[in-house]
């Protein structure tokens, strides 16, 4: 399994771009770098992707999503009708309004017609099998609702963990606790940030308390070191073996 980070920084620091993860060439979570542009640094076509599960709705997670299906739409390389597009309650509404508002009703058309795309609503308890994937969703508490960690586990039983923003709670360590390796947003580091985000005492926290899982911190304001964890960069590649336990 294999963990791309297209974008390690967090909303309005330029630490790195906008949160975005690639897993196996082919899962795209969340939407905010520009991933239509990344994606061929990491060596992957925009036609790859095969599934897209946003987090939340906040800008810096989700508003590149009309670049990659415009990307999709009008590229050289063809485009597989399907595209699976899962989030929280509500994900189809919104991806038309930033289609319809960005662009216009004729490249939404043309984007439909093209693309195809397959809209699936996720809630706290989601467990759906998506393009290849076990996809788990767990709610977690951040500023807008709703808000949602994943976990998706691949044919060999590996499981990676993205906890999108999220202050502490169940779901989150649920999601946690599911994963080999955890993409953790660490957005502050000399104390709480407001809005509903995890600071360098907590994760660290989760470090000790699941020390079978591999850690990555992402959405970051500036980089330094998190003793347990590896501080991700921009288009930071890891391929992740099953736990030691497992099996």
């Amino acid at each position: 399994m294999r963990l791309t980070v297209l974008g390690s920084g967090d909303a309005f620091s330029g630490c790195g771009c906008n949160a975005a993860y690639l897993v196996d060439g082919r899962a795209l979570v969340d939407c905010g770098a520009p991933v239509h542009v990344l994606v061929r640094r990491a060596a992957v076509a925009i036609t790859d992707i095969r599934l897209v599960l946003l987090t939340h709705f906040h800008a810096d997670h989700s508003f590149m999503l009309p670049a990659v299906l415009g990307a999709c739409a009008f590229g050289r390389s063809p485009v597989q009708p399907g595209l699976i597009i899962a989030g929280p309650v509500g994900t189809r509404e919104f991806a038309y309004r930033l289609l319809r508002d960005g662009y216009g009703a004729h490249i939404l058309g043309l984007i439909e017609s093209r693309v195809q795309p397959v809209y699936v609503a996720l809630q706290d308890g989601s467990d759906e099998h998506l393009a290849g994937y076990r996809v788990r969703a767990h709610a977690v508490v951040h500023s807008t609702g709703p808000s949602l960690a994943y976990t998706l586990t691949d044919a060999g039983q590996r499981t990676i963990g993205f906890s999108g923003d999220s202050t502490l709670c169940p779901g989150l360590e649920r999601a946690v606790a599911a994963s080999d390796c955890f993409v953790s947003e660490c957005t502050g580091w000399d104390g709480p940030v407001a809005g509903g985000h995890m600071w360098r005492e907590e994760v660290e926290g989760l470090v000790r308390t699941f020390p079978e899982t591999a850690f990555v911190v992402s959405h970051l304001t500036e980089r330094r070191e998190l003793r347990g964890a590896v501080i991700a960069h921009d288009l930071l590649t890891l391929d992740i073996p099953p736990r030691a336990d497992a099996g």
